[in-house]
């Protein structure tokens, strides 16, 4: 049986990052969408099983990416895409859809892109927070506009976020390794 959770975000307040949908959905097996375009972001977590999405480019080239749990996918505006559930192992995933001034930057960092569409988490930690908050955004749909909003900063920022903090660890690790290596050089003159 297809179980679906699936929620409107009606507030227009916010235009640095706003939801427009979100929910979860557990799939039968070739339960597909598509080809569509969107006119928003779409973000695809997914918890179990495997799928297939197909991107095309400008020249209606389709390029295949098999997905399975723990990974993600994003769907940009205006790309023509469809993606579909293993006949065996169908996907449970869950989803949010959202634009805003923002937007594009929260993704660029976090280095997903109609090239680069599939997410993979640095650690198994940081996929389960993801999941965990786009999760929340679909079993919680009765909070506040601001609540809602606040996880999903909390959803997209996550990525970027820890990005940014291992870059600034890997840069001090090897400036603290350059400087022991200058420190050895000199000590041994």
């Amino acid at each position: 049986m297809d179980k679906v959770l699936f929620h409107m975000f009606s507030d227009d307040r916010f235009m640095d990052l706003t939801l427009y949908q979100y929910g979860y959905e557990q799939c039968l097996p070739l339960h597909s969408y598509g080809p569509f375009v969107r006119n928003h972001f779409l973000f695809h977590y997914v918890i179990s099983g495997k799928g297939t999405l197909l991107v095309d480019d400008e020249n209606s080239q389709s390029t295949e990416y098999q997905l399975q749990g723990g990974m993600g996918f994003l769907i940009e505006p205006d790309c023509v895409n469809t993606y579909f559930a293993d006949r065996k192992d169908p996907w449970e995933y869950a989803w949010i859809e959202f634009s805003g001034l923002r937007a594009k930057e929260i993704l660029e960092g976090s280095g997903l892109s109609s090239d680069s569409p599939v997410y993979l988490p640095r650690t198994p930690q940081d996929g389960e927070r993801l999941k965990n908050e786009i999760l929340y955004l679909a079993t919680h749909a009765q909070e506040s506009s601001y609540h809602l909003i606040g996880h999903l900063y909390l959803s997209e920022e996550y990525e970027r976020l820890t990005e940014l903090v291992t870059i600034g660890l890997e840069a001090m690790e090897e400036k603290f390794d350059t400087e022991r290596n200058e420190g050895a050089k000199n000590a041994g003159k």
